[in-house]
């Protein structure tokens, strides 16, 4: 269990590091999750406080790791990939190429179930799109650049999508996503509170889905700012059903259910 002085600490390095805002129920789900990555105990958690206080690179990356939650699955919220296909066939017939960004990939489910609904709508192997995934953790997606999933990862997909999309890795019970859906994909680390994205616009559809509810309200309102303007003009954001705009709400207009256009678009 950490002290009230280490949870103090925790919640001032989270929205220092990654904008994060921890409230008083998030810290028994803490002391779970230190135990996990065995840092239990007074010193080891002290020393990564301590480090990650300093500045420490590594310190950081894991103290990250600590308070972020990479709850994702893939064809999560279903309707959100046909609608981000749709669009993406509409953008390659008025520009002939497509760009989508998975903005909190995490193990990179949501990325591969983007690029799994491309190849099916567009009928190829190659579709003319490309799908960019960024995260905050590291660690995260480096699985998910892995391509490498587990029955339990894997439940949610059709026996069809598992068969066309997967391969056996040979004993090890798991399965590897095929070439053609992993070439699709491109994983770069972001911290969306960052000063400066190393990313160019405009992308057709945008995936900002179960980062936004656990930002600070000031740079929940900067990040949304931001993928507006990498939004092209006919772009789509889809955030998680449970989320809100907050007082960036006005830069989108309401299409579906947690999908946003910019406002202005026609």
């Amino acid at each position: 269990m950490l002290t009230t002085e280490q949870f103090d600490r925790t919640r001032k390095l989270a929205l220092r590091l990654a904008g994060i805002e921890l409230c008083e129920r998030h810290r028994d789900l803490l002391a779970s999750r230190s135990r996990r990555l065995r840092i239990s105990n007074t010193t080891g958690i002290e020393a990564l406080l301590g480090a990650a206080e300093e500045g420490d690179p590594l310190a950081s990356r894991q103290l990250i790791g600590l308070v972020t939650t990479n709850f994702t699955g893939f064809f999560r919220h279903p309707w959100h990939f046909e609608v981000a296909a749709e669009q993406a066939a509409r953008a390659v017939r008025h520009r002939g190429q497509a760009r989508l960004w998975s903005a909190a990939a995490a193990t990179g489910e949501e990325p591969y179930s983007l690029a799994m609904a491309l190849i099916e709508v567009f009928g190829r192997d190659d579709p003319p799109a490309t799908i960019l995934a960024t995260d905050i953790d590291t660690e995260a997606l480096a699985i998910g650049a892995k391509g490498e999933y587990g029955d339990r990862s894997l439940q949610t997909l059709s026996l069809n999508r598992r068969a066309r999309f997967f391969a056996a890795t040979g004993g090890t019970g798991r399965q590897r996503i095929i070439a053609a859906v992993n070439r699709l994909v491109e994983c770069r680390t972001l911290n969306l509170i960052s000063k400066a994205w190393k990313i160019e616009g405009p992308f057709d559809v945008i995936f900002c889905r179960n980062v936004l509810m656990y930002l600070e309200s000031r740079h929940r309102c900067a990040v949304l700012e931001r993928l507006a303007a990498l939004l092209a003009a006919d772009g789509l954001l889809m955030i998680d059903p449970t989320e809100h705009l907050g007082k960036a709400g006005h830069l989108f207009t309401p299409v579906a259910d947690a999908v946003y256009r910019r406002r202005g678009a026609s």
